[in-house]
């Protein structure tokens, strides 16, 4: 049967880090195995086109990024720019199993990264998690379900909600305000706001929904 994971890995995210340095929005479009040692990259960049500019210096900077081009309108937002690199850790191991990506690692937006892919063999599964602790990237499972079952909270909101628990957004009294949080996330507050109502919604009503579920068999075994 074919099954979805969802991974907490702890793996340097070298392009979100270099996009929130110069403040503009990073996202994985796509991506495609070149050759045996490195892959194509589309990223998009959203941001004034000063700002992108510069971090597309800073990407070409970047260790293991062999290559980089530009699209034609420079300063559409997004822009579109194609990077072979080096194959990742964590791509090296999606290509020599058989797993397929059904959410890139390197779009996550939090502390964390998390990777959300489908496989088939449960030992995919085990030696996908063994080979990232052996490269050194720790891991650890956040999620197990069918391909077909929709997740309980988004993998967006889980990195919030992740980095919220981190910071000590939830402790009494909080230890770092709504506008802070949202400053380390990189988004504003009002949009964090909506994030995080969303999710604590979603995981109020799963929570309600197994609690109902559980009187409901204790009635029936009683």
């Amino acid at each position: 049967m074919l099954r979805q994971a969802l991974l907490e890995v702890h793996s340097e995210n070298r392009f979100l880090e270099v996009a929130k340095s110069h403040g503009v929005s990073m996202k994985v479009a796509d991506c495609r195995r070149f050759s045996r040692k490195s892959m194509t990259l589309l990223l998009e960049l959203g941001g004034s086109p000063a700002r992108i500019h510069s971090a597309v210096i800073a990407i070409r900077r970047m260790p293991g990024v062999r290559h980089v081009e530009e699209s034609e309108h420079k300063k559409s937002s997004p822009a579109s720019i194609l990077v072979m690199v080096n194959i990742p850790k964590i791509c090296q191991v999606s290509r020599d199993l058989l797993t397929l990506c059904l959410e890139c690692p390197y779009n996550s937006e939090g502390e964390t990264m998390f990777w959300r892919f489908a496989f088939q063999d449960p030992g995919d599964l085990r030696q996908a998690m063994e080979n990232l602790n052996r490269m050194g990237i720790p891991t650890r499972l956040k999620e197990l379900a069918p391909i077909d079952e929709r997740p309980t909270i988004t993998t967006r909101q889980l990195q919030v909600i992740n980095t919220a628990m981190k910071r000590g957004y939830y402790e009494f009294p909080r230890e770092i305000s709504l506008t802070e949080l949202s400053e380390a996330l990189g988004v504003k507050p009002s949009t964090l706001s909506e994030i995080l109502r969303s999710a604590e919604r979603r995981i109020l009503q799963n929570a309600t929904q197994s609690l109902a579920h559980l009187n409901h068999v204790r009635e029936y075994v009683t």
